[in-house]
């Protein structure tokens, strides 16, 4: 703080809180004031301790309870939600396993069939003889021709084979002939003496080739062949009794199965496939069937204590101003809630919605509607609720925090709309860089799927630009925050309040603009709100819309108002331009960020031209010894030697309280003394430079604003560059000749041009 004309060197850090009241005049007010303030106080302490209490239950009951998952989303064949640890040491009877060890067991006892029954055998050797009996009838049949004798075979029931194995049977050579068909009943006789049941038929009758005598031709093998497979059926039937019994015992022999866990131990992991032996463990768990632990609510409730207390901390240490805001400190706590609230909707049971939800939104709106501090603050917040929430998701958790912090320190043009969506695509692919380093990690092997996550986290940094574009506005209002969007429509020239400054104090507005681009370019060497200073400078004189015959910079017939009136009514009209300035500027709507500087950009200086006056006049004007002593200023105008009380001609104020309006005040000082002495140099420029900054500092009007000496070098180099180029010095150039046809009306200095 500067105090005695000595700043300490302090980083510069931007706050924004609401300004003080005004300075009273008389010591009684001041008392009232100082009463004021202490109200004021304990109300923002009783306000801020009843919204960290409403926080820290909200956060503890609503979000920050452990995310249990519910029985449908822990279903066979379903991803787990999320990675379930055993919470401490189990051994259970695994229904599951000892199942399957059963099932095996029984399927590892053989079908039991009854032993070949010999009468199948036997009808099926009676069939065969029976067939070839009128087999043998028909090719003894002088008669018959070739195919009716093929078409009388057919025609027998059981006979199976094809009109050309007929044909060949009958066409065979007698002693053949008898050796096939000798050869066929002894193949099925011996086929049907062996055990053939239903699932060997195939086998057995693939056997038949290697029965057959070795003596017949290959023709002669072929039609045995042909002739025995419709006669090979199975001569054995499974019995079930016995087999199903075999395998009761089977199963019985099998003690039950146990399964251990170990503390710690992961039962599912997210996004694996949820399986009847995973399901039987979280069923014994609990977690089918979660019963309430009274230290899972402790443990959420210190969690969000701790989440308070850090961000409480770490507010006073930062933007300790923002303590006694209740709507900036409701503002924040909801960005916070809502982000964790949709971290616990989307992240149970999904995969890839988490990668879309715009978690930086918080972090990119606290950085535009406050600072980047505030922003960081938010993001680590976030993160750590995050990582609360889902429980060893360390992943996301990551995703998020560097997906937050790019938003935050991203976001370095909040005046420009384009910023909120550039910075949008850095998060996006600040996002995608996330995922693509997980997956190689993890050692993807599924390109498709990890190509789905890369766009789900690309649209999430998209749409977080897009969303804090949208709502800044809104939450800028609701938290009396003055954004960037506002102050760009306050900059408007065609603003109905700066159209009354153009049209009834055009000077003033000359003036205005001067001080605009002092300003705007010294808060950018010093890194403060450029555009705040902009638009601050384009109001702080609004009040003199009221009295514009009273400012110089409006007084273009040169009669001074002031000449003519008592210099207590002339300080009482230069401290309206700024009370009733701000009452204007309420009127129109204007944000509080730009009242201050109408307030501050005189703080509680002496018009000093004005304070002398009345003290010379006081001293040559004796009131008559009859008159009542004055009361105004607590003076006693009979004593000339009693000092005109100065408390009546300071301004208002309050002090300059932002580094914004320090630069204003240090602005609108080195104007107004520039403009009067019309200096010619560089030098000379300085020297009013100098000079006002170091009045300002002897008057302790800086005391109370974040500046420190390095930002008021870098301001003096700022007003002298501005300057320069304001007041540089101008050729005048000679008058030139007059030609000889030149009417002689025209006057040659009237052509003299002053550059």
């Amino acid at each position: 703080m500067l105090a005695n004309g000595v700043r300490e060197e302090l980083p510069g850090v931007l706050f924004f809180h609401r300004p003080m009241a005004y300075l009273e005049r008389f010591d009684d007010r001041a008392e009232i004031h100082l009463s004021r303030r202490e109200m004021l106080h304990a109300l923002g302490i009783a306000a801020f301790t009843a919204l960290a209490l409403g926080l820290i239950f909200a956060a503890q009951v609503t979000l920050l309870a452990p995310a249990q998952p519910t029985a449908n989303e822990l279903a066979v064949g379903r991803p787990s939600p999320l990675t379930i640890l055993a919470p401490h040491p189990i051994t259970f009877i695994s229904e599951s396993q000892t199942t399957a060890a059963r099932d095996q067991a029984a399927r590892s006892v053989a079908d039991i069939y009854d032993a070949p029954d010999a009468n199948i055998a036997r009808d099926q050797v009676r069939r065969a003889a029976r067939i070839i009996d009128f087999l043998d009838t028909v090719r003894a049949d002088p008669y018959a021709s070739d195919k009716e004798k093929v078409d009388w075979v057919q025609a027998v029931p059981g006979v199976r084979v094809s009109r050309d194995v007929i044909s060949r049977t009958l066409s065979l050579e007698t002693p053949a002939y008898r050796q096939v068909i000798s050869e066929t009943l002894y193949v099925i006789d011996t086929a049907m003496r062996e055990e053939i049941r239903e699932n060997t038929l195939i086998a057995a009758r693939q056997k038949i080739p290697s029965r057959i005598s070795l003596v017949l031709s290959a023709s002669q093998a072929d039609l045995v062949n042909q002739w025995s497979l419709p006669f090979i059926l199975p001569n054995t039937k499974l019995n079930i009794a016995k087999t199903e019994q075999a395998r009761m015992q089977a199963r019985e022999s099998v003690d039950d199965m146990y399964r251990s866990l170990k503390e710690g131990e992961a039962v599912v992991r997210a996004g694996e496939v949820i399986t009847v032996e995973t399901l039987e463990a979280l069923r014994e768990l609990g977690y089918l069937q979660p019963q309430t632990d009274v230290r899972e609510y402790i443990a959420g409730f210190l969690f969000a204590v701790l989440l308070v207390a850090i961000g409480a901390t770490y507010l006073g240490r930062v933007a300790p101003s923002l303590l006694r805001e209740p709507r900036v400190l409701a503002i924040l706590a909801a960005l916070l809630l809502l982000t964790a609230l949709g971290t616990k909707i989307i992240t149970p049971g999904r995969t890839l919605v988490p990668y879309l939800f715009p978690f930086a939104t918080a972090a990119m709106l606290g950085a535009a509607l406050l600072s980047t501090s505030i922003g960081t603050g938010l993001a680590i917040i976030v993160s750590l609720a995050l990582a609360y929430i889902t429980r060893s998701s360390l992943d996301l958790t990551l995703f998020v925090l560097v997906g937050s912090l790019v938003a935050t320190i991203g976001l370095q043009h909040r005046e420009r709309l384009t910023s909120f969506l550039v910075t949008g695509m850095y998060v996006a692919f600040a996002n995608v860089a996330m995922v693509l380093i997980f997956g190689l990690l993890v050692r993807q092997e599924d390109l498709s799927n990890l190509v789905r996550i890369a766009l789900a986290a690309f649209g999430g940094g998209a749409f977080t630009g897009l969303i804090a574009l949208g709502s800044q506005f809104v939450l800028g209002k609701a938290a009396g925050i003055t954004t960037a969007l506002e102050l760009i429509d306050l900059a408007r020239p065609t603003h109905p309040l700066l159209q009354k400054i153009l049209r009834e104090a055009p000077g003033t507005y000359h003036h205005s603009l001067i001080i605009s681009n002092l300003a705007e370019h010294a808060a950018q060497q010093i890194g403060a709100d450029a555009l705040l200073c902009r638009v601050g400078a384009y109001y702080h004189d609004v009040g003199k819309t009221l009295n514009p015959q009273f400012f110089v910079e409006n007084q273009f017939d040169g009669i001074n108002p002031h000449n003519t009136i008592d210099p207590r009514l002339s300080a009482k009209i230069l401290h309206e331009h700024v009370t009733e300035g701000d009452k204007l500027a309420r009127k129109y709507r204007v944000s509080n960020r730009v009242r201050d500087f109408i307030l501050q950009h005189h703080g509680t200086t002496l018009p000093v031209y004005f304070f002398e006056k009345a003290q010379a006049l006081a001293s040559r004007y004796p009131p008559p010894a009859e008159a009542n002593p004055s009361s105004v200023g607590g003076a006693d105008l009979r004593n000339p030697n009693q000092p005109i009380d100065e408390n009546e001609f300071r301004y208002p104020g309050p002090k300059p309280q932002t580094r914004e309006s320090a630069i204003m005040m240090l602005a609108d000082g080195v104007e107004a003394t520039t403009r009067a002495e019309r200096p010619s140099n560089a030098q000379e420029i300085r020297a009013i430079i100098d000079r006002i900054i170091e009045m300002r500092i002897r008057e302790g009007q800086l005391d109370e604003a974040e500046i420190t000496l390095r930002d008021l070098e870098q301001i003096r180099i700022a007003f002298l560059e501005v300057l320069q180029g304001l007041y540089h010095p101008r050729v005048k150039y000679p008058a030139p000749k007059i030609p000889a046809a030149m009417p002689s009306q025209v006057r040659p200095e009237e052509t003299v041009a002053e550059l």
